[in-house]
């Protein structure tokens, strides 16, 4: 006989399930430094010594310097007051190492949600130096963290750390954002919490990825002539050439900091049909910082107006989508 959720926990109390949002992030982004020993040690320190769950943490946040034109991850990263932590160990301060490294390749996520440069405020940790020299800097990066709380507090600028489900966050939204943070489970979840289509959720998904909803909110809506597009991208492998990411061997791309999706097909002519000729409502299929797969809005395309088939590019025209509510 089955036991139910009362009796396993009795059984095995030790063995409860971590449901709440708050915690399962936690634990999973202060996990990701787990092989790193100096900067898992230096992360784990300055959040423990903040004790504030109401502020965001990040853990390998994407950021690009204009100015140097190139990008890297920060070990710490604080959204709310743009500081982060970096851990500087004896590799990164040795300037060979630093040209042999391999940075990991920045995802869809990453690349969306960048951190520029400007307005950014970077605290260094040595941990070369002796124990109480780097306890030393770690007390004055928190004392740093801690002075910036209490200033953006006083100005009424720091609103609480909440993480919200897809339905929970749109519920009271007008409009879905390329800046906003929040991603989508499956192309019906996305469909059904933006343009009220009804969807059955399966387990088996929608295999369709680019369509018009046949409904009658969707098609009585402005966007009653847009498609909407999940498309999966290509990824390259190790000699850096493109490879599909599906069967179909479609080669989808997303450059330009998001502004262009090219799409390409190896030995095969583009369709050019009228399909492809209207606009589309895109959500780019991706892995966010903690490995969980999903669809992000990556805005409203248009395929270029001097399109002669071949390599087909889209442009993206808007960065916001009206949510349809019954």
């Amino acid at each position: 006989m089955a036991l139910n959720k009362e009796e396993q926990e009795m059984k095995n109390p030790d063995e409860k399930a971590i449901d709440d949002p708050k915690v399962s992030y936690l634990v999973r982004t202060l996990s990701r430094t787990n092989r790193k020993d100096y900067e898992n040690y230096v992360v784990n320190a300055i959040w423990n010594r903040l004790n504030n769950d109401s502020l965001e943490i990040v853990t390998q946040q994407y950021i690009y310097d204009r100015e140097k034109r190139k990008y890297y991850f920060i070990d710490l990263y604080f959204p709310a007051l743009k500081i982060g932590i970096e851990c500087d160990e004896a590799h990164h301060l040795n300037e060979e190492n630093i040209k042999s490294d391999k940075e990991r390749e920045a995802s869809i996520y990453d690349v969306l949600h960048e951190i520029d440069s400007d307005g950014y405020t970077p605290i260094h940790i040595n941990v070369t130096k002796t124990y109480k020299e780097v306890k030393c800097q770690i007390d004055n990066a928190v004392q740093q963290i801690e002075e910036k709380i209490k200033e953006k507090k006083d100005k009424k600028e720091l609103d609480e750390w909440e993480i919200q489900t897809a339905e929970e966050y749109y519920s009271k939204e007008s409009e879905i954002t390329i800046y906003d943070k929040v991603g989508f489970k499956s192309i019906k979840q996305a469909c059904n919490i933006l343009f009220a289509t009804g969807y059955i959720e399966t387990s088996k998904g929608r295999t369709k990825t680019c369509f018009t909803p046949r409904r009658e909110i969707f098609l009585k809506s402005k966007y009653k002539d847009y498609m909407v597009w999940f498309p999966p991208l290509a990824i390259r492998d190790e000699n850096n050439e493109l490879i599909a990411a599906t069967k179909t061997d479609w080669k989808n791309q997303l450059i330009n900091n998001g502004k262009e999706l090219i799409q390409n097909k190896d030995n095969e002519k583009l369709l050019g049909s009228k399909h492809d000729l209207k606009k589309r409502i895109v959500f780019a299929k991706f892995k966010d910082p903690l490995g969980d797969k999903g669809y992000k809005f990556v805005g409203i395309f248009e395929l270029e107006k001097d399109y002669k088939g071949g390599e087909q590019h889209y442009y993206r025209i808007g960065d916001k989508c009206e949510i349809l509510k019954k």
